[in-house]
């Protein structure tokens, strides 16, 4: 092999790990990609909330924050639901699986949401609900919950958890 065969080997070399570089890094985003979209549990069409739960109460006591609803639509039940503030890293929960599976207007709905810790009360709030009808197409109802104090006490019903959802929608 003569000096000009072995340029022409290094260039072919550098070459194929330049192609070898990108093709990796194509794939890797692609998987980002699909990450990002497969952890999107919340579906985009939205509803109007007031047309599917009213609020009844919201508690926080330092780890735990809770809110009661009242479901108000027969046809339709709610999958799962998460916390989420723009302005608090705390109050961004897990998203919570509700198992219902049937819902009856008035019939009350708990959504309890753990902190890893002690935490100031959490401000500006957003409950999101995935909702299913019984007829259609899943859907997210939202909700500005807004600020509220901490209150030192136990949140019943101390028996329920929130645990991740089965599949996503």
């Amino acid at each position: 092999m003569n000096a000009s065969d072995l340029a022409r080997h290094g260039q072919w070399g550098g070459k194929a790990l330049v192609v070898a570089v990108f093709v990796g890094a194509l794939a890797f985003g692609g998987y980002l990609g699909y990450l990002a979209w497969a952890n999107d549990s919340f579906p985009k069409q939205q509803e109007p909330f007031a047309d599917y739960a009213q609020v009844s109460s919201v508690q926080f006591n330092g780890t735990e924050y809770a809110v009661s609803l009242t479901w108000l639509n027969g046809s339709a039940v709610p999958l799962y639901a998460q916390i989420t503030s723009s302005v608090s890293d705390a109050a961004n929960s897990p998203v919570c699986g509700l198992d219902v599976t049937s819902a009856a207007p008035g019939q009350p709905v708990f959504l309890p949401f753990g902190f890893d810790g002690p935490s100031e009360a959490p401000t500006s709030v957003t409950l999101w609900i995935a909702v299913k009808p019984s007829d259609g197409t899943a859907f997210t109802i939202v909700r500005q919950i807004g600020n509220f104090t901490s209150e030192t006490a136990d949140i019943l019903p101390a028996q329920y958890a929130c645990t991740e959802p089965n599949s996503v929608m």
